[in-house]
């Protein structure tokens, strides 16, 4: 245990010590604000393929999906064709002291094999900005999703933002035929206290709500959570590409079915460097302690079972997040552990995860993307062999550019579910789809 500690202290204090020979980052109080005190993730987009401002696009798109598993648990698989028609409006606008934008897409699901019935989707976020003073900046961001696919997550519309790792949800469980509806509400606010200080806080409040489609064959509800965080940092930029600081958060996880709650506190230092004009590097790590009042769990009978059990556990909370972008290319690689909720299977879970996501411009019509994605996550507090489910996904999209507003999207993915948290007997699928999109995008005033 000593060594593990010493260990863990050098390794910080290398990281402090090395990056003091680094060089400027832009300045302006908005570009002190850290990735992890922003709540925001980085997007992978290539610079030859950037998205303008102060626009309006429309998009309207149709696709099939092929999915070789359709049900969660199931002995047989089942294989299921899902027709999709999404249309989406999404506007952004940047003007000198604000920047905001909004997105919305509902759009229908229809299954071809009738294990769900037709669903309407709504998938919303809105986003601003606003440097309030000169040395203070209030953000604020919205993401609504209701759905049944199991793979749509927060950010995936034009415009919208993509939650950081220290505030999102669990989104590494995939849960076939259920409804899913889901909201994310989150505000920060930052101020440049000196010239290399930054103070900054904020917070969120999370509702994950499902409920069961018409061939889901649950007679038990998935279990619902409500999440509220809140989270302060400092911040000194000891060089023009370095900054380091210390964040408290506090959350705490409501699950509504049972009377289960989990209280944790966090205590991180984090690194943010600029290694080159294109790329960075931000890490972070620090002792997390949690405090659980009984524990909740999803057997393979699909009954609620309520483990009576209160702990106060200390674990660690780390992770870190590489982002690069060229012209013609940009990756972003993410890691992360600390206390999530459990995705609709359980109640807290420790959460080891990581992803890697890849964006190409093969050339003017031509676009190439990969994500992979792996995630640990084992019952909190009740920590033995049976209480714990790995996922391991791996997809690949390629897109052409038929016209000047038409657009082939295709895809493959496969996706491992392995472990016995719930008894998942099947949970691995294949997954292979295509659509169609027609993107009109016009400028609008400054």
């Amino acid at each position: 245990m000593i060594q593990k500690r010493l260990r863990f202290v050098g390794f910080w204090l290398l990281l402090l010590l090395t990056p003091i020979r680094s060089y400027a980052q832009f300045g302006g109080s908005q570009s002190n604000v850290p990735m992890i005190g922003s709540g925001q993730m980085p997007t992978p987009v290539p610079t030859d393929d950037q998205m303008p401002t102060n626009v309006f696009q429309m998009r309207l798109a149709a696709g099939v999906r092929f999915d070789d598993n359709a049900l969660l648990g199931s002995l047989v698989k089942r294989s299921d064709v899902d027709y999709s028609f999404t249309p989406n409006l999404a506007f952004v606008q940047t003007r000198r002291r604000l920047d905001w934008g909004l997105s919305y897409g509902p759009g229908v699901d229809i299954s071809e094999h009738r294990l769900f019935a037709d669903q309407f989707t709504n998938d919303f976020g809105g986003h601003f900005t606003w440097s309030i003073s000169r040395h203070g900046v209030l953000s604020a961001q919205e993401n609504y999703i209701l759905s049944t696919d199991p793979f749509q997550q927060f950010g995936s519309q034009p415009f919208t933002t993509t939650p950081g790792p220290i505030v999102a949800p669990n989104q590494s469980i995939y849960l076939s035929n259920f409804r899913r509806t889901a909201s994310l509400s989150q505000v920060q606010y930052s101020y440049q206290l000196g010239a290399h200080t930054t103070f900054g806080m904020g917070g969120s409040f999370d509702l994950e709500r499902y409920a069961n489609t018409a061939g889901s064959g649950a007679p038990t509800p998935l279990i619902n959570a409500q999440m509220a965080s809140g989270q302060s940092y400092l911040a000194h930029q000891f060089t023009p590409r370095n900054q380091v600081g210390f964040q408290y958060g506090g959350q705490v996880l409501k699950f509504q079915q049972v009377a289960a709650r989990t209280t944790t506190h966090s205590f991180l230092l984090f690194d943010e460097i600029r290694l080159t004009p294109n790329s960075s590097l931000n890490v972070y790590g620090g002792p997390e302690y949690s405090l659980t009042a009984n524990q909740v769990e999803l057997n393979l009978g699909f009954v609620l079972v309520t483990i009576p059990v209160r702990a106060n556990t200390w674990s660690w909370s780390a992770g870190g997040t590489y982002t690069r972008s060229g012209r013609r290319g940009a990756m972003v690689l993410n890691y992360s552990r600390r206390v999530s909720d459990g995705g609709g299977l359980t109640g807290a879970v420790e959460l080891n995860g990581g992803s890697a996501n890849f964006r190409w411009k093969l050339s003017p019509r031509w676009d190439l993307s990969s994500d992979l994605a792996a995630a640990d996550n084992q019952l909190l507090a009740v920590k033995t062999g049976q209480n714990e489910l790995l996922t391991y996904s791996a997809s690949v999209g390629l897109s052409r550019q038929l016209h000047q507003h038409l657009f082939m999207n295709l895809f493959f993915e496969r996706l491992n579910q392995t472990g016995t948290l719930i008894g998942l007997s099947a949970g691995n699928h294949d997954l292979a789809g295509v659509s169609i999109s027609y993107d009109f995008l016009k400028p609008i005033g400054r």
